[in-house]
C-alpha cells in the first residue's frame, strides 16, 4: 500500500461560510508522517480526527461484560446490543494495542502544530482511560465527545463544532442541532448518518471508519464495517453535500486495501453561488 493521497472536495452552503479544513480518520495507531506532511502541505484551518486515532479496543480486566452491555445501553443506537455480543467476541481475541510506539498520540501532537486540532471517538477507542484523556489534552486535541464548541472562520464567521461518540448521544445531538450556527459534526459511523444524523438537518458531518470500503470496483466499496457488503457510505461526498466519508490512513482488515488509496481529505466550504 503506498502513502496517502491529498482529495479535494468543494462544498458549497447557505449560510455563507468560508472554511478551509483537514479530515484524517483511522491512522489506528501507526506512524503518521506522510500524512502529516500532506497536512502540512495544504494549511487548514482546523485539522478533524473522526476517530481511530488511538488503539484501544481490549477492555481493561476489571470491567464486566455488565458494564459493556450498559454502555451500549446508553448509546440509543438500534439494535446495537443485538451486534454487540459478536463484536466483542472478536475484540476479547485481538490484541493489537500498542502504547510503547504511542504513534497516535504523535501524530495528534505534530497536528496540533499545524492548526487547532479536534477529535472524536471511534469504536477502537471506545476504552479510553483517564491517562489517555491527559495524554490526549496534553498533545494538544481538544476531544469532542458528544460535546461541541465554537470556532471562527477567518473572517470571523461563528461555526458549531461537535463531536458524536462512537456511543451517540441522541439527546445532546438534538441540542447540537438546534443551534443557530452552521453546524460540522465529527462522527466516525457513516452507518450513523441515516438513522440518527440526517433527521436533525445538520449542514455538514465528516466520518471515516469505513476504509474507502476495503476494496474499490467500478468507484464502489466492497465492504465496510457497520454496512456489511455493498456499504453505502465508504469514500466521498455524499447527501448533496451533507456527509462527507474518508477512505481513511490505515486499515485493521486483514485483506489488503486495492484501488483503494488512504488519504488526507481537505473540504472547502464556501458560499452557495461561489463555485
Amino acid at each position: 500500500m503506498g502513502g496517502p493521497v491529498l482529495t479535494r472536495y468543494t462544498i458549497p452552503n447557505t449560510k455563507g461560510i468560508r472554511l478551509h479544513v483537514a479530515v484524517a480518520a483511522d491512522l489506528h495507531e501507526e506512524a503518521g508522517e506522510a500524512a502529516l506532511a500532506l497536512l502540512r502541505q495544504a494549511e487548514p484551518e482546523l485539522i478533524l480526527l473522526p476517530g481511530d486515532i488511538l488503539e484501544r479496543i481490549v477492555p481493561p480486566a476489571d470491567l464486566s461484560w455488565a458494564d459493556i452491555q450498559q454502555r451500549y445501553r446508553q448509546a440509543r443506537f438500534p439494535a446495537a446490543e443485538q451486534r454487540l455480543r459478536p463484536r466483542m467476541d472478536v475484540l476479547r481475541r485481538r490484541r493489537r494495542p500498542k502504547p510503547q510506539e504511542r504513534h497516535g498520540l504523535d501524530f495528534l501532537r505534530q497536528a496540533a502544530q499545524i492548526a487547532p486540532t479536534y477529535l472524536s471517538l471511534g469504536n477502537h477507542e471506545f476504552y479510553l482511560q483517564p491517562q489517555d484523556l491527559l495524554d490526549l489534552s496534553d498533545a494538544g486535541g481538544i476531544l469532542l465527545d458528544n460535546r461541541a464548541v465554537t470556532v471562527y472562520t477567518r473572517d470571523g464567521a461563528a461555526v458549531r463544532l461537535g463531536g458524536l461518540s462512537t456511543c451517540p448521544d441522541g439527546d445532546w445531538l438534538v441540542g447540537f442541532a438546534a443551534a443557530p450556527e452552521f453546524k460540522l459534526l465529527l462522527c466516525h459511523h457513516p452507518e450513523y448518518y441515516e438513522p440518527l444524523v440526517r433527521p436533525t438537518g445538520i449542514e455538514l458531518t465528516v466520518s471515516g471508519h469505513a476504509h474507502g470500503g476495503q476494496i474499490r470496483l467500478l468507484g464502489h466499496g466492497v465492504y465496510a464495517p457497520g454496512q456489511g457488503s455493498l456499504p453505502k457510505y465508504t469514500k466521498g461526498v455524499y447527501d448533496g453535500g451533507r456527509l462527507v466519508v474518508s477512505a481513511g490512513l490505515h486499515s485493521t482488515a486483514g485483506l489488503p486495501r486495492w484501488g483503494n488509496p488512504t488519504e488526507v481529505v481537505l473540504v472547502d466550504l464556501v458560499p452557495d453561488g461561489a463555485v
